[in-house]
């Protein structure tokens, strides 16, 4: 049984949601009813009894779903769906007796994977801090790039990545995304590469952690990354290739405000962002208030690609709330600022729980992507590396506002989700067998699925790219505006807008995505063209054109009049 979680929340009951499943029942179930018999697991004493006797406890069911039609009905309860599913179930985290009753009364029939997830946790703390001392007595000596023994909190993220920028002054590069959090705080990440102040041109790899608050390994495993390619450029081959030819960008923590309540101030299954209300920004301590514990939205759910249809709730205690609109949170706003202005032409998302690789489309009626080949044989190439389960996101469950689902229809760059293990955030001591494979991945595990990510980032048969010549320091920009369609409809606007410096022989090469989005490829709407522009650094444009290329081709721009201009 693996090793789970603390959990100190109140959630409110859910009954409103009980009252149309009970009417459809009509007495035969009824609120009295008995639940099944996996749910009747003895207490020990004290704390559980007392957790118990105030409906407080909350278990990890995994729920018998063995037809498309159950998994579907599933998620329309409004439940808190772990990331985890296979073809016969879905696991859930139930919180207290009115998430067991409302799934009596929907007809499902589960066992329970932990009866205790507060208690649960208890054994992990104790775990790590037993690992962290055999670490100290060198009885383990396989450790994390960065020798860590422990969960970080928030401000061990930020002081490491200063840092590293500080340790590695050319390579690189603390950034602030552009929005602060609902509670004020700076979300930062990390731009590595040779000559990072200068590396405009190529093409980028985009690492994410913590969309979701209570998923610790997935900021781990991100700023792990981070320490790896630094620590090995020039002493390992592929790595300094990589950093040669590529941008990558790490942002650990997407999620401050959760992430920060969930680590730090005891709400350990905390998931969503700390919006307490809708439109306004929460006061000094009301996202920790135990009365909004429920409360937030699920930024993995406010994307604009698909937003608002399956696998997304218009409940603003549901795990999985939507948010009143696209793009309606600043943790959101911001991943789409940072793949607006970059050439992103690879991400991946970390999450936990469950070993899978996931690609798009995150919902079943939605066609393959134009890409589907390419895009399984990545999938299956990082899967084979940490003995993950490669599949489309619909395979888990539907999803839609999800960040690839946005990412790869608005620009083409191959969006991924990783989830990771077999708990939220399990005992310390899996993290370096996640990063580093155990058993038959030894010596492979993420750390080669993601560097086989980065090499597939570098590979120009998988982008795009546009050359010529230009007067050296102009600003060179790539820019394209269109709209993008919500579930219901709704078309919201969007825009893509990157610079790069012509370099002092006045010659360019630029690592593109392809011009034309796959979503326009999928509804068959013809080819679609990058607006470029050349201008000073004052932002005068002296010449524009338009430049249509295609996924694995090239295109020549020389800018003759911008040269003469200039």
């Amino acid at each position: 049984m693996p090793q789970l979680l603390e959990v100190i929340v109140f959630r409110p009951a859910r009954w409103t949601r009980l009252v149309p499943l009970a009417l459809a029942a009509v007495l035969a179930v009824g609120a009295g009813s008995q639940l099944p018999a996996t749910v009747q697991a003895s207490a020990p004493p004290d704390r559980k009894a007392v957790a118990e006797q105030n409906d407080e406890l909350i278990q990890l069911l995994r729920v018998n779903t063995p037809k498309q039609s159950d998994r579907k009905r599933l998620t329309s309860l409004d439940l808190d769906l772990a990331e985890s599913a296979g073809p016969a179930y879905t696991d859930v985290v139930a919180y207290g007796k009115s998430d067991l009753r409302l799934l009596t009364l929907a007809g499902f029939t589960w066992s329970v994977l932990e009866d205790d997830l507060e208690g649960a946790d208890r054994e992990r703390e104790k775990a790590d801090a037993e690992y962290a001392q055999a670490v100290r007595n060198k009885a383990v000596l396989a450790t994390l790039p960065s020798g860590r023994t422990a969960y970080r909190q928030l401000a061990d993220f930020t002081s490491n990545m200063a840092s590293l920028a500080q340790q590695y002054p050319t390579k690189a590069k603390l950034i602030n995304l552009k929005e602060k959090s609902l509670e004020g705080r700076t979300v930062q990440g990390l731009e590595i590469s040779h000559n990072v102040a200068t590396s405009s041109g190529k093409p980028v790899f985009l690492m994410m952690g913590l969309h979701h608050a209570r998923e610790w390994p997935s900021g781990e495993l991100t700023i792990e990354f981070a320490y790896d390619l630094l620590q090995n450029d020039g002493v390992d081959t592929r790595i300094t290739n990589i950093l040669e030819k590529s941008k990558v960008i790490i942002v650990p923590v997407v999620n401050p405000d959760g992430f920060n309540l969930s680590r730090t101030l005891g709400y350990e299954m905390k998931r969503k962002n700390c919006r307490i209300t809708n439109g306004q920004l929460p006061t000094a301590g009301q996202c920790a208030q135990s009365t909004n514990q429920s409360r937030g939205v699920d930024p993995n759910r406010n994307y604009s690609g698909f937003w608002g249809g399956p696998g997304a709730s218009t409940s603003t205690t549901s795990e999985t709330y939507r948010g009143p609109s696209a793009f309606s949170e600043p943790e959101t706003r911001n991943i789409q600022s940072l793949v607006s202005a970059h050439q992103v032409t690879t991400l991946i998302t970390n999450h936990t729980y469950s070993n899978l690789v996931l690609r798009p489309p995150g919902y079943a009626a939605a066609a393959n992507t134009p890409d589907e080949t390419m895009y399984k044989a990545l999938g299956d190439q990082m899967a084979a590396q940490n003995a993950y389960t490669s599949q489309k996101s619909y395979q888990l469950y539907d999803t839609t506002g999800t960040t690839e689902d946005w990412s790869y229809y608005a620009t083409g760059g191959l969006g991924f989700t990783f989830e990771h293990g077999s708990s939220f955030h399990p005992a310390f001591s899996n993290v370096p067998n996640y990063y580093f494979g155990s058993g038959s991945t030894a010596g492979k595990g993420n750390r080669a699925a993601y560097l086989l990510a980065a090499e597939s980032t570098i590979n120009p048969a998988r982008h795009s790219v546009v050359t010529g010549t230009g007067p050296a320091g102009a600003v060179l920009r790539l820019k394209k505006s269109f709209t993008t369609k919500t579930w219901n409809g709704t078309l919201l606007p969007d825009v893509l807008d990157t610079t790069m410096i012509v370099p002092a022989d006045g010659t360019y090469t630029w690592h593109t995505n392809p011009s034309t989005r796959p979503i326009t490829i999928q509804n068959g709407g013809g080819t679609e063209s990058w607006t470029l522009t050349c201008e000073r650094p004052t932002g005068q444009v002296l010449e524009t054109r338009s430049v249509t290329v295609a996924r694995g081709g090239s295109v020549t721009a020389n800018l003759t009049a911008c040269s003469a201009a200039f």
